[in-house]
């Protein structure tokens, strides 16, 4: 196999920093989910560690920019996409659990105590999670972690 392209994901300079085209070229952070998807075709999901995630096409473009409007100062961490390709899940690093309407872009729900489900429960940190899954068929959603405040072998479920 051989690669076909690069894409740099795009960062924005600051909060109100609108991306499209060539604009979103500049510096990258680490991309720790990408999620390909049925529709629209030839897109996908690409979630860096930052505060936003991208729908774009596999030239590169951003079609469209998920972020959340209450809070700036947040790093998303894992992310899932409903098998209807309707919902975004997006997990941050303040333990909430934003759900995203994939056609609008709006947060339509945040799952306010997301990683304290997914902690030991001690009360005095929130784990950070490391990824969620939805499953195939059910209005069901999956969270879990690798930090050492995890409680052991569990997969918290969501409906």
């Amino acid at each position: 196999a051989e690669p076909l392209r690069e894409i740099t994901t795009p960062i924005p300079t600051s909060s109100t920093a609108v991306l499209h085209g060539d604009e979103s070229v500049g510096s990258s952070k680490s991309v720790h989910t990408v999620l390909h998807l049925h529709s629209p075709p030839q897109t996908m999901i690409v979630v860096p560690r930052t505060n936003r995630a991208f729908l774009m096409s596999y030239s590169g473009t951003v079609l469209k920019v998920y972020s959340r409007d209450d809070i700036q100062e947040c790093e998303f961490l894992a992310a899932a996409v409903s098998p209807s390709n309707l919902w975004l899940y997006v997990a941050a690093d303040d333990g909430k659990c934003m759900v995203f309407d994939m056609n609008s872009g709006k947060v339509e729900k945040i799952i306010h105590s997301f990683a304290e489900e997914c902690s030991s429960g001690r009360g005095d940190s929130i784990c950070e999670i490391s990824g969620i899954i939805h499953h195939p068929h059910r209005g069901m959603i999956g969270g879990y972690s690798s930090d050492k405040g995890q409680k052991r072998g569990v997969l918290t479920l969501w409906k």
